[in-house]
């Protein structure tokens, strides 16, 4: 059964007793006409009205209020009451019939205006119930405009309001303001595996719980993706903002599991402070945004202040991204070589190719400072694309000198592998230049492989079918699917350098790398170990039944005109050679 609405409290603030009179007999009449009723309070100067208004827990529904009061002048009694509670809707009551007065009275930011001859109980009524209605109906699209749709936080523009009103606010205290801005770790890697639902399970849960530990003067808001923020006002020094964070950090520590899935997620946070950064709103974000970044990449732990170091990574990250997606297609991007050798003969059985970069200044730049920007970017298949046309044309070129060849492995990006077309470009790419398939391998991560599973296996078939070699990088780091990998047309899996930096002294890592070697060849793969440095590895790789070698030991990588002459010349087989005899003597 349908509750019924409760009774509306209606306030009049009016000081002719006539009046008054008069308008509670119009409420009881048309209330009872239409199965309704009101409480009635009477205020008889704009004063008592206003101090009604400020009272705690004695709500005001709507307020009828006459202008011709005598502590009021004109409109300034419905100015005070919009300054006193701007939610209440508010109906003019005056003796005067004049348009200009019902229109300037509207602009006021009256609901509605009322001549007192021709207030009748039905008119008064409907004046009284349209104004709540509308006021409702304001209030909730107001809502929805200022909430965003999963997680009912504050939307982006909302949330930038409430930062511009409490840095007005601080600006006139001696209190600091912080913005914190946190995300979520890993969450592209919970749609991936679980689906975009308990994604969204997972950013409702997290919203709800950090709200519920915040102060009430904090607000927080969705600026978009898995990205929230919170503004924590009236603080006494920049360091409260730490507690604030680390309260965040330990709540979401919290949650184990979301829609029946075991998740135990974790954030990164990064804090900038006002004044101690004093920049406009949208610039203190921006440097929260560079401290998240910095706990992303685990550089001073999961939580960082903004400090000016950032600001100069950050307009040289700039900088990198203005330049480089003319110097894609100005061939400033080429490859070098990491040779691979056989375990046991130490024969050059292979390369790594190296994206690497050369700006027009002369400046080489790491891979780790532009990949990451071409796949956030979306360059890194026009960049693959480059670097794979120029490793086949390599290759051609060697041929044609009458150089004998081995397989190139080229790194393949997850945006790569879920493009349709990025099997048939390869291919493509091989036919253009005329050499065999089998002379290029394909590296792809773990992490990689389990992204949009269907295109990437697709590709991978197509590859293998024609004679591609097939590889997985990093073999241990990431998410890995026994079931997935038996199906897969895997040609080898490279142990992450990790693994091998840490196995003469660790038995730990020396077990992962056995187990890593005899589980490849029950499935008739060949393992790569990465990060060869010195001859005790090499030992135990080799009585491990690792089949080949990369690293430093060999030969740190090198440009093409290095790794021609050592393809023509066998240096890097010579290169362990004095290794080989002392290995076969230990071994």
């Amino acid at each position: 059964m349908q509750q019924p609405c409760p009774a509306p409290t209606i306030l009049l603030i009016e000081d002719n007793p006539g009046d008054i009179r008069l308008t509670e007999i119009a409420l009881r009449e048309g209330g009872g006409e239409t199965e309704a009723g009101c409480q009635l309070a009477v205020a008889t100067c704009l004063r008592d009205g206003v101090e009604r208004l400020d009272r705690n827990g004695e709500a005001v529904d709507a307020v009828l209020l006459d202008i011709g009061l005598p502590d009021a002048n004109g409109f300034d009694g419905l100015i005070a009451i919009r300054n006193a509670n701007g939610d209440v809707p508010v109906i003019v009551l005056t003796g005067l019939s004049d348009h200009a007065v019902a229109t300037e009275a509207l602009r006021h930011g009256a609901s509605d205006y009322l001549e007192k001859a021709e207030i009748r109980p039905k008119t008064l009524w409907r004046a009284i119930r349209y104004a709540i209605e509308r006021k409702k109906s304001e209030t909730e699209l107001l809502r929805l405009a200022n909430t965003d749709p999963l997680t009912g936080l504050l939307n982006r523009r909302a949330f930038f309001e409430q930062l511009e009103a409490a840095l007005d606010q601080t600006r006139r205290s001696e209190l600091a303001c912080a913005v914190v801005v946190f995300d979520v770790d890993k969450l592209k890697d919970v749609n991936d595996l679980h689906g975009h639902a308990v994604g969204d399970s997972l950013l409702v849960e997290i919203a709800r719980r950090v709200k519920a530990g915040l102060r009430r003067t904090d607000s927080i808001g969705r600026l978009g993706g898995d990205e929230f923020a919170i503004v924590a006002p009236n603080l006494r020094s920049a360091n409260a903002a730490i507690e604030i964070a680390e309260k965040i950090r330990r709540t979401v520590d919290t949650i184990r599991v979301v829609a029946g899935v075991d998740l135990s997620p974790s954030v990164s946070i990064g804090i900038a402070v006002f004044p101690m950064d004093d920049s406009p709103a949208d610039v203190l974000v921006s440097h929260a945004d560079m401290a998240l970044y910095k706990s992303k990449a685990r550089r001073g732990g999961p939580i960082n202040y903004y400090d000016q170091r950032m600001d100069r990574a950050a307009k040289a990250r700039h900088v990198i991204k203005k330049n480089m997606l003319g110097d894609i297609s100005g061939g400033r991007f080429y490859l070098e070589y990491q040779p691979i050798v056989d375990a046991t003969s130490f024969a050059l059985v292979g390369a790594e190719g190296l994206a690497r970069w050369c700006d027009a200044a002369g400046k080489v730049i790491a891979p780790g400072e532009f990949i990451p920007i071409a796949e956030e970017t979306g360059w890194i298949s026009a960049l693959g694309r480059n670097l794979l046309a120029g490793a086949c044309g390599q290759i051609r070129s060697l041929l044609d000198d009458g150089i004998p060849t081995v397989p190139v492995s080229l790194n393949v990006s997850a945006a790569q592998c879920r493009d349709h077309s990025f099997a048939l470009q390869l291919v493509n790419a091989v036919v253009e230049a005329g050499i065999e398939p089998r002379a290029i391998n394909i590296e792809i991560t773990e992490s990689t492989l389990i992204r949009n599973v269907e295109t990437t296996v697709r590709n991978l078939d197509l590859l293998k079918s024609v004679g591609i070699g097939i590889h997985i990088d990093d073999f241990g780091t990431g998410y890995s699917s026994l079931s997935l990998l038996k199906d897969l047309p895997l040609d080898a899996l490279k142990i992450d350098r990790t693994f091998v930096a840490d196995m003469t002294r660790d038995t730990g890592a020396r077990q992962i790398v056995e187990a890593i070697a005899e589980l490849s060849h029950k499935l008739h793969f060949r393992t790569i170990a990465e990060g060869v440095e010195n001859d005790q590895q090499i030992g135990l790789l080799r009585r491990l039944g690792v089949d080949h070698l990369q690293g430093y030991r060999f030969s740190r990588p090198v440009r093409f005109e290095k790794f021609r002459d050592m393809l023509r010349s066998g240096a890097a087989a010579a290169a362990g050679s004095t290794t080989t005899a002392r290995q076969q003597r230990s071994a």
